[in-house]
């Protein structure tokens, strides 16, 4: 049997903390290890647990969901985040992909969502609640995201790796202003209003990993 993907929940709900332990308990796939109720509990578990995934609520008391994500990375760099909130605007969602979140999954979702969002990001690949409107995010089917060019995805994907543009220049071999203008190209061909929420949009439509 394959070692199951080792989980910490966070959320302020008792009700919620309770709900996931009891989906949890059915799976074979995944072994809840923690549970938090705050950011502060929540660092202080993922620093002594080293758990593969966090599943973080993004309204919390004291320290928030988005914040405790990049004050997780600092003290256990190889966790993965998968924000699991109640809450789907446009804000929220590029602000935790910024932040280092690679799945983002609506508390009303079914539970086979969740656990597939945590099957995916434990791979390696983003997932993105298929119910958030592609409207958020501006996203259309006949938008003109299958036009990005090869050079254009790859800065993309860059950009998601937490990236700076002197970085890109750097690792693709361009100069700065290129890959300035570039990302602007790739903010307008994908009717984003930021780089983060370009990335947000090249994330669920899985143009770049």
């Amino acid at each position: 049997m394959a070692t199951p993907i080792r989980c910490l929940a966070v959320d302020d709900h008792s009700v919620v903390r309770k709900g996931l332990s009891l989906l949890f308990e059915d799976s074979d796939e995944l072994e809840l290890v923690g549970v938090a109720s705050n950011g502060e509990e929540a660092i202080e578990a993922a620093k002594r647990l080293q758990p593969d995934i966090v599943l973080m609520d993004v309204r919390l008391p004291g320290i928030d969901g988005i914040s405790a994500v990049k004050r997780i990375h600092e003290v256990a760099p190889n966790v993965q985040f998968v924000v699991f909130s109640a809450y789907g605007d446009k804000r929220l969602l590029t602000d935790a992909i910024a932040a280092g979140a690679r799945g983002y999954v609506m508390k009303g979702a079914p539970p086979e969502d969740l656990t597939r969002a945590i099957r995916t990001v434990a791979a390696g690949k983003p997932f993105i609640d298929p119910a958030l409107s592609p409207a958020l995010l501006m996203a259309e089917t006949g938008s003109s995201a299958s036009t990005l060019t090869e050079r254009e995805r790859e800065i993309v994907q860059l950009l998601a790796e937490g990236l700076s543009t002197e970085v890109i220049a750097n690792r693709i071999g361009l100069s700065v202003e290129t890959v300035k203008a570039d990302t602007k190209r790739v903010i307008g061909k994908l009717q984003a209003d930021t780089r983060t929420h370009a990335v947000a949009i090249a994330l669920r439509q899985s143009l770049i990993d």
